[in-house]
């Protein structure tokens, strides 16, 4: 896929409310913990079939298509905006909380930084040695590859090989502006099918998160807002990624709502696809 336009933004969340006990839902949560608690036990057991399914040759094929991509990730410390990301795994609010991030693809990106920030924060004595990173990955070989390669690293993280919404919250039409969506929504919606469940919802019902990074699918953006602002209210910063297509209805909304959300970095980069790796350009960053 190919996006140009915006990198991420930074949120700052200033709802009010109460907190449900270690949970990133505002009381009274709409989704119990016990209910969310069963859902992702639903998951964990489809992704286990999942991942036992993977054809050994498409996996090593991933394995190296993924190596050779590694080398650097669509985001690396040459942005701004990666060294804000850094800086907001240990920003006032986002230590209360694990960090929770939706789309780890080849971990060289903003999976990575989110990684080695946190790592250096628990050595620092600035961030509890019990906090961590859990990635959603929806592709079964990706995720395969994306946790040995994590485990290797030695990263405080985690990877589910889960899909963050389900099919029926998928929208109905791609966009007509952008014929090749056609193709990206239907691919999107199979993965989610394979899923059975989506598990943005259960995690923030049953899981206290203080940084959210959203780097989903080209369709998932807006059921992801919405659970959100239903489900993740508590959440104390969201970043973004592809501004201008994935996740423009929540960069919209805050803009529209700043008693709701603060918008603190955004980020400006080009984007090209040069031997099929996305290439992100850095262009403007500002506060």
């Amino acid at each position: 896929m190919i996006f140009g336009g915006l990198a991420p933004i930074f949120f700052l969340a200033a709802t009010g409310g109460a907190i449900a006990q270690e949970t990133s839902c505002a009381a009274p949560c709409p989704l119990s913990r016990a209910d969310a608690e069963a859902i992702l036990a639903r998951q964990q057991a489809r992704s286990a079939t999942l991942a036992a399914a993977v054809p050994p040759k498409l996996l090593a094929k991933v394995k190296n298509t993924q190596q050779r991509r590694r080398v650097k990730g669509e985001f690396h410390d040459q942005f701004a905006a990666s060294k804000v990301l850094a800086w907001a795994v240990t920003a006032p609010g986002s230590a209360a909380g694990d960090i929770l991030e939706i789309g780890a693809s080849n971990g060289a990106g903003t999976t990575g930084i989110l990684a080695r920030a946190l790592k250096a924060a628990i050595a620092a004595g600035t961030s509890s040695e019990n906090r961590h990173l859990l990635s959603l990955e929806v592709r079964p070989e990706k995720f395969l590859v994306g946790e040995a390669f994590r485990k290797a690293q030695r990263w405080p993280s985690q990877l589910m090989l889960a899909s963050s919404i389900n099919e029926s919250q998928f929208p109905s039409q791609h966009d007509p502006q952008r014929p090749e969506s056609a193709t990206w929504l239907r691919r999107e919606r199979e993965s989610a099918r394979e899923h059975q469940v989506g598990v943005l919802g259960p995690l923030c019902a049953s899981r206290r998160y203080g940084l959210l990074n959203v780097d989903g699918g080209a369709f998932t953006g807006w059921a992801e807002w919405d659970i959100i602002r239903q489900l993740c209210s508590r959440v104390a910063w969201v970043a973004l990624d592809d501004t201008d297509f994935k996740t423009r209805m929540m960069l919209e909304y805050a803009r529209a709502h700043p008693a709701e959300w603060e918008v603190v970095y955004e980020e400006t980069v080009s984007q090209e696809l040069k031997g099929g790796m996305l290439i992100k350009h850095y262009r403007t960053g500002s506060p």
